[in-house]
Order: C-alpha cells, then sequence, then structure tokens
C-alpha cells in the first residue's frame, strides 16, 4: 500500500461502495460524537449500526443528511462485517503515521540526539 493510501478504507455495502480517509476532519467528527475515539471502538465492540452509520458518514466526508441511507445499508450488510472494518479504520485514526514515516522519524531522531 503507498503511504498516500495509507489507512484509506474502502467499504462495500450494498450497492454503494465508500472510501474512508483518515483525515484529521474525520478523525475529529468522530471524536465529538462518541467522546473519543475510544468510544469508537466501543461502539464498534457493541456492533452499533447508528454508530457505524456515523464513522462512515465522517470518514468518508458525507453528509449528516445521508446517515439514514448509510445506516439502513449497514442493516441491510451486517453491522458485524462493517463493525470489523471500521475498527481497522478507527485504529488508524489513532495512529496515522504510515509505518515508513515513522521508521524514518525514529532514525532521524536517534541520529540528532546527543
Amino acid at each position: 500500500m503507498s503511504e498516500a493510501l495509507h489507512g484509506t478504507v474502502t467499504l462495500v455495502i450494498g450497492a454503494r461502495t465508500y472510501i474512508l480517509r483518515p483525515t484529521l476532519e474525520a478523525a475529529l467528527l468522530i471524536e465529538t460524537r462518541f467522546g473519543g475515539l475510544r468510544g469508537a471502538l466501543e461502539a464498534m465492540r457493541l456492533m452499533s449500526i447508528g454508530a457505524s452509520a456515523d464513522i462512515i458518514v465522517a470518514g468518508a466526508g458525507l453528509e449528516q443528511s445521508q446517515h439514514t441511507e448509510v445506516a439502513t445499508g449497514v442493516f441491510q450488510t451486517g453491522v458485524a462485517k462493517v463493525s470489523v472494518e471500521l475498527t481497522a479504520f478507527i485504529t488508524v485514526l489513532l495512529n496515522p503515521v504510515p509505518p515508513s514515516v515513522a521508521a524514518r522519524g525514529k532514525q532521524e531522531a536517534d541520529s540528532t540526539a546527543q
């Protein structure tokens, strides 16, 4: 996976495909809705249809008015299937730096330490 696409999730729900991107805006919307990203992970553990739709709306940059349509798709597809993929997306929001970039930063930090 290229670094530019690190953390991007393509989610197929029914006949629709949603591209979830790990942006600061998405992270802030999810944090606001759930009181933090940990709350969003807990909602995925509980397999909440509405919470799944909230995360998809935020991650895909959709309008809030599309929430019901997305929730319907989550219900029809199966929240158990969708929540697994959304858990992976939230995990990337917790650590959005691609591993190769993090490794470079670590080496640079080690090389400049005195």
